[in-house]
């Protein structure tokens, strides 16, 4: 039997061995012709295919030939294939070799050379690759700032994959960020586009993403849900690089979970599909460290040794992007073998490296891991110091408010989700409507065309005369409004100051005067129904506080007294805006959010205020039952929404109202600055 495996092995040797020798071959002929080709535009080309064919074969010289084939495509001035060639080198120093910062290098030194003699598509592309390298040296504005560039870029050469290639970066950077909310919605954008181009490979790679962010917030049903049709949709494709992923996280949420037999056939399933992938030897390595791990964590210490040995066998599996991984297996393994000095030095190590990623997951993992180390050597003040820190991390991975926050966003993901099946099955009866609606609207647009010449000299005399009217009548409503406010503020001002202190004199008279104390409850009440009046007719504190904390003291109230959870996105300290329009601004809001209370049944609801050019944004938006404005229009002419456009109307503040049935509702607010 021994003798048949070591034939097997050589077997094995032999053919790696030959397809190696026969790649090499091929890229000598290249080569080879590439020397005696006199023609520039030809050897051009020959440069840029064995560049193309080197990709996957990168040991064969990829990075050199790359960057010649750079140069020599300027040199020619043939900047496209300059950019492309630049694209693929700089994602080659990213994400296989783990040398960001040669990217960043990479694109300043090519740059400026292409950026004015490049397509839109190929801006876009630079720009994300530019954006993942930035990102990876912790240059997080920067890199955002390229995404962003990209979009425009790839919207302006209309690919809409590239623009959805640059949202889904952004997502992964918001996961690393823990960003979560914010992540979800960028990929469920990006995801969206991807199915509409049938784009399969980035469809895996989206719902692959989402079931991280998922898992990270303790929703495995739903990390769950989305990776199996990740995982259905990857072995339909043969996409075996996606599914060594999805295993792998499979993997990481059973560890989460105590299901330690399925955290390793998880595993297992990983290395087998990696035997098929393009990416074995990126991925090997990771695999190797998380079997070494797991078998040392389940009291498996001789299949640990044996899967840690085969891992040192190539000094690549320990080094850059590996070395953090490598640094955890050993801690990991001496901590199995009771070794506790050695645990604690590859422990600090590997905390150390990871404080310098962007990965918040794997500091919390090393707090954790020398807390058990300081713990197991009777350090308890270590212990404890470390497990604090570790904890800190995960409340905050956890917060009560980000996980409302994405069950929200994933909410409205599976309502959008299951109207975009709806709209699709829509999309052919309304392409054959359009063409018949086409011929009857150049009919009808040519009769409208000759009313709307009559009108226009009727129209034009009554202008003047409707437009002095309009002012007068604004300025009248305005300065009612403003009467009936300061009235208001009067009465609210006599019921707080005056009556509500007499009534506390009585009270304080009752309970000094009466034998039994609890004679005051009467009094008690009245006290408290005369400040809810005055509180409702002016807020008596809104001077003092100002227009946005009084928002955000109204939020606080109506959070406290409901069932829904209310939030805010405030970051503004000041509002541009003028001093008199505030309290109808303030009004307009309270009258929102009673709306939101009353008949919305929604279960959240949150409040932001935008800084826009010119403007200033307030909007509303909750995710309840909503209704469909074409056949409410008695509900838009009720009482509260006739103040909200009558308000809108007298500060010449912008309304709009957007609600679906089953989709919420969204009310936006746009105030002119002074």
């Amino acid at each position: 039997m021994k003798n048949v495996l070591i034939v097997f092995l050589l077997f094995i040797y032999f053919i790696n061995h030959a397809q190696e020798t026969t790649h090499q071959h091929k890229v000598d002929a290249l080569k080879a012709l590439i020397k005696s080709e006199k023609n520039d535009g030809k050897k051009l080309k020959l440069l840029d295919s064995i560049t193309d064919f080197l990709i996957d074969y990168p040991k064969l010289g990829y990075d050199s030939i790359s960057r010649v084939t750079i140069d020599y495509a300027i040199q020619l001035d043939s900047f496209n294939i300059a950019s492309r060639n630049t694209q693929n080198l700089i994602n080659y120093h990213n994400n296989i070799l783990g040398q960001p910062t040669k990217g960043v290098t990479l694109f300043n030194t090519y740059f400026n050379t292409l950026k004015n003699h490049i397509t839109d598509r190929n801006m876009a592309g630079i720009y994300i690759d530019a954006g993942d390298s930035f990102y990876a040296t912790k240059e997080i504005d920067t890199a955002m700032s390229y995404y962003n560039k990209a979009k425009l870029y790839a919207e302006k050469a209309g690919n809409d994959r590239l623009k959805a290639f640059a949202i889904l970066n952004q997502g992964y950077a918001y996961i690393d960020e823990a960003e979560y909310a914010k992540a979800s919605q960028y990929i469920q954008e990006a995801s969206g586009i991807f199915t509409s181009v049938k784009d399969t490979f980035n469809i895996i790679a989206s719902k692959n993403a989402l079931s991280i962010i998922y898992s990270t917030n303790g929703f495995i049903k739903e990390a769950k849900h989305e990776r199996n049709d990740a995982i259905a949709l990857a072995k339909i494709t043969k996409n075996y690089s996606f599914l060594v992923s999805l295993y792998s996280n499979y993997a990481a949420d059973n560890n989460k979970q105590g299901l330690q037999k399925e955290r390793l056939k998880h595993l297992h399933k990983a290395a087998a599909v990696n035997k098929k992938s393009n990416y074995f030897e990126y991925f090997n390595p990771i695999l190797l460290h998380s079997l070494v791990i797991a078998y040392a964590e389940n009291d498996s210490i001789a299949k640990a040794k044996s899967y840690f040995e085969t891992l040192i066998k190539d000094k690549k599996n320990i080094e850059g992007i590996y070395e953090s991984k490598y640094y955890k297996a050993c801690g990991y393994l001496a901590f199995a073998e009771k070794d506790y000095n050695e645990a604690l030095n590859w422990g600090l190590k590997y905390l150390n490296i990871v404080k310098t990623s962007n990965q918040i997951e794997n500091i919390e993992d090393g707090e954790a891991f020398l807390a058990k180390i300081y713990e197991k050597r009777n350090e308890y003040s270590k212990a404890y110091s470390h497990l604090k820190s570790a904890k800190k991390i995960e409340d905050s991975l956890k917060s009560v408010q980000k996980n409302n926050a994405l069950s929200y966003y994933q909410t409205l993901y599976e309502t959008n989700k299951r109207d975009d099946k709806i709209k699709n099955q829509k999309n052919e009866i309304e392409l054959l409507d359009l063409q018949n609606k086409h011929k009857a609207e150049l009919f009808w647009g040519s009769i409208m065309l000759l009313l709307a010449l009559f009108s226009i000299v009727y129209l034009w005399r009554s202008k003047k005369y409707t437009q002095k009217n309009v002012q007068l009548q604004k300025a009248f409503a305005q300065d009612l409004v403003h009467s009936v406010e300061a009235e208001r503020k009067r009465i609210s001002s006599e019921l707080h100051d005056s009556v509500g202190q007499s009534l506390l004199l009585i009270k304080n008279k009752i309970f000094l005067d009466s034998e039994n104390k609890n004679d005051t409850s009467l009094v008690d009440g009245a006290i408290d129904e005369v400040r809810t009046i005055s509180q409702q007719l002016h807020p008596f504190q809104f001077e003092k506080l100002g227009l946005i904390k009084s928002i955000k003291n109204t939020i606080v109230n109506f959070q406290k007294n409901s069932d829904i959870f209310y939030s805010e996105d405030i970051d503004l300290k000041v509002l541009n805006i003028p001093k008199s329009n505030e309290i109808f601004i303030y009004r307009m809001l309270q009258e929102c959010l009673n709306n939101v209370e009353k008949h919305s049944e929604a279960k959240a609801c949150t409040v932001s205020i935008e800084n826009l050019k010119g403007t200033v944004l307030f909007q509303i938006k909750d995710n309840g039952i909503g209704f469909d404005i074409t056949e409410n229009a008695q509900l838009l002419n009720s009482l509260g929404m006739k103040t909200l456009k009558e308000r809108a109307q007298l500060i010449g503040a912008q309304l709009s109202i957007d609600s679906i049935k089953g989709k919420g509702t969204t009310i936006q607010i746009k105030v002119l600055k002074k």
